[in-house]
């Protein structure tokens, strides 16, 4: 039983809870993140259990939702304490505080690995700064048109484009409004003399990949309008600094060797924002692949080259520092057009690249069978549509990304399976084009 003394449902209202997408009182819960999805599916699950979701409610005072499940007891022993572990555990975390609150500051962040934008706004998710992505050079180049910005990071290595070439050209558009916006460069190249190239070829600042979240916060502290810093925290100088707590969901990755999991939790800033990074690494990993290789077997190093630049920061972000390491080799051979260093490892890298795929499916392969989850009937798919559409419209990356892990309860008609996976795909990469040029397609 779960009891709560919130704003409570109307009794004509309580009917419409276990619906697909009906959010009830819509108007009064605009500001409240969801789809409408929960309930449903919770309702789902306790069918599948042979049991039920039970509701009571008082409009203005709170509700209980309780259920009851039958389970055969294979020991009686006790387990332990639960309550006594789980406030030691809590005690033992890292605190994350927030150095400050801006939420009208507005930055844009040009990066084309898709990692990357996850983690910068992961990072500053806290801060309430408002933050647009895009995903190469012309598409950041198109937004410093339409808006002015109050700071502007650059990925250094892109393909096209690169930052540096993003800048000039952005500074050379007499009518941008953004041509005295503070520019910081991301890179994942931590070389000596960096800071002068980089305040040579433009920028005002640069910050080194991974991002650390401490100089990221002070970096906007600095090239923040003042009059947009709404509050500062007051360091707590008797906070403990503890080391995070694995958590249970990521206890299946202990025992891979091949990644550092308490690296990558620093590199991501928490558990919540590393497990989405996981699973975009794993995702990504046939299609990565096969691109590398692409450029590999056309002899084509320079893009040889910012494919492995790319995945070398994916892997150091979710703490293959190993892997990383080799990839910044491969990566320093094609810069000097070493091709018989590339010729001599490359083999061995892409099988360990490969690699990671069996290594990672202990997190993201589904126990339950696609048969043994619910059917998602047509008008159920029609609404889903009409939910990611909306929310590419509106480039709500969080709402895309609540409804794709909502239906992986569910299963999906063979009808809709090549366009619901190519849509999970674009919205992996946050390509909002994409997400509406297919579901106009799907429309005609």
């Amino acid at each position: 039983t779960v009891e709560d003394t919130g704003i409570g449902i109307k009794e004509e209202d309580i009917s419409r809870l276990l619906e697909k997408f009906d959010r009830i009182e819509e108007k009064r819960n605009r500001n409240i993140e969801g789809t409408g999805l929960g309930m449903n599916i919770t309702q789902k699950l306790l069918e599948m259990m042979g049991s039920n979701l039970d509701v009571e409610s008082t409009y203005g005072k709170g509700s209980k939702f309780s259920f009851m499940l039958k389970q055969h007891v294979i020991k009686w022993e006790e387990l332990g304490d639960y309550q006594a572990t789980y406030q030691r555990l809590i005690g033992q975390r890292k605190t994350y505080r927030e150095k400050f609150t801006a939420p009208e500051a507005e930055v844009l962040v040009i990066d084309d690995n898709p990692m990357n934008l996850v983690v910068f706004k992961s990072l500053l998710k806290q801060t309430k700064v408002r933050i647009d992505i895009a995903n190469d050079g012309n598409e950041g180049l198109s937004l410093s048109l339409d808006k002015k910005y109050d700071i502007i990071f650059f990925d250094h290595m892109m393909p096209g484009k690169d930052g540096i070439e993003t800048l000039k050209e952005m500074r050379s558009q007499k009518n941008n409004p953004n041509l005295l916006t503070p520019s910081v460069c991301l890179t994942a190249n931590a070389i000596s003399g960096a800071r002068e190239f980089y305040i040579g070829a433009g920028f005002d600042d640069y910050l080194t990949k991974p991002i650390d979240s401490n100089k990221l916060e002070d970096m906007l502290l600095s090239l923040l309008p003042p009059e947009k810093i709404v509050s500062v925290a007051v360091p707590d100088k008797d906070e403990k600094k503890d080391d995070e707590i694995i958590d249970e969901c990521l206890q299946p990755l202990v025992s891979v060797d091949a990644i550092d999991i308490k690296a990558g939790l620093t590199n991501s800033g928490s558990s919540d924002a590393y497990l989405p990074l996981l699973k975009i690494f794993y995702d990504s990993i046939e299609e990565k692949a096969d691109e590398i290789e692409g450029f590999y077997s056309d002899g084509n190093i320079k893009d040889y080259t910012i494919k492995v630049h790319a995945l070398k920061s994916s892997a150091r972000l979710i703490g293959a520092v190993k892997f990383g390491e080799e990839a910044q080799e491969l990566e320093n051979a094609g810069k000097n057009e070493d091709t018989a260093y590339i010729k001599e490892h490359h083999d061995a890298f892409m099988k360990k690249y490969r690699a990671f795929k069996e290594l990672l499916s202990c997190m993201f392969v589904s126990e339950l069978n696609d048969e043994d989850k619910p059917a998602a009937d047509n008008e159920m798919m029609e609404s889903v549509f009409e939910e990611i559409k909306s929310s590419a419209e509106c480039m709500d990356c969080d709402a895309l990304e609540t409804i794709f892990t909502e239906m992986e309860n569910y299963r999906i008609p063979e009808s809709e399976q090549a366009l619901f996976n190519k849509l999970k795909a674009a919205a992996g990469i946050f390509d909002y084009d994409a997400i509406l040029v297919l579901l106009k397609e799907n429309e005609s």
